[in-house]
């Protein structure tokens, strides 16, 4: 693939030519010439490959409610840089799932006011952090949403109920993005 910006020859050259390249235009000064794709009759995917089918094909159905809801393209807006646009990184945000790297729980001894830190991140930010606290025989002691520290990345949780008894206890992390992508990521404590 060739990219050729600011060419006065190639301006605003675009389509196929033979059987042979294809010319794109990026933003106002991009052009871009790559071979022809070669379509295949009726391919056959794998599952993976289906599933990934899928999910873009929702993320186009988001991508367009992003741009047809005026609260929602104004933060895409706001994150643009020049060669992309609103759709593309609603696209984008729909496709990448939140990640969570840490779960903290070193100063969590099972009493109220404890924190749990969560280290969660996504592509374009998250709206928020759910932390459950489950004992050794997978009851529900209590959940809540996490509070967003000044870093952006960590989350705190403050515990409000007692756990007497830490041996077993699971604490589930739980990420949502704004298309409603979730993660989880559970930690036990020995």
């Amino acid at each position: 693939m060739a990219k050729s910006e600011n060419n006065e020859v190639m301006y605003g050259a675009r389509g196929k030519v033979g059987n042979l390249l294809v010319f794109k235009n990026f933003g106002s000064n991009q052009t871009v010439i790559a071979k022809r794709p070669k379509k295949t009759e009726n391919p056959v995917y794998s599952a993976k490959q289906l599933e990934a089918k899928l999910k873009f094909r929702e993320a186009v159905v988001y991508a367009r409610g992003v741009i047809n809801n005026p609260a929602l393209l104004a933060v895409y807006q706001l994150l643009t840089k020049p060669g992309t646009s609103a759709y593309n990184l609603a696209l984008a945000d729909y496709c990448k799932s939140p990640e969570i790297s840490l779960i903290d729980a070193d100063n969590y001894q099972g009493l109220i006011g404890e924190q749990i830190r969560v280290r969660a991140i996504d592509n374009f930010g998250l709206t928020q952090v759910k932390v459950s606290i489950y004992d050794a025989a997978n009851l529900l002691i209590e959940s809540g949403l996490a509070t967003q520290s000044a870093n952006s990345v960590d989350w705190f949780y403050v515990a409000t109920a007692l756990n007497s008894n830490l041996a077993g206890t699971k604490i589930i992390a739980e990420a949502k993005d704004t298309p409603g992508n979730t993660t989880l990521e559970t930690l036990v404590i020995v």
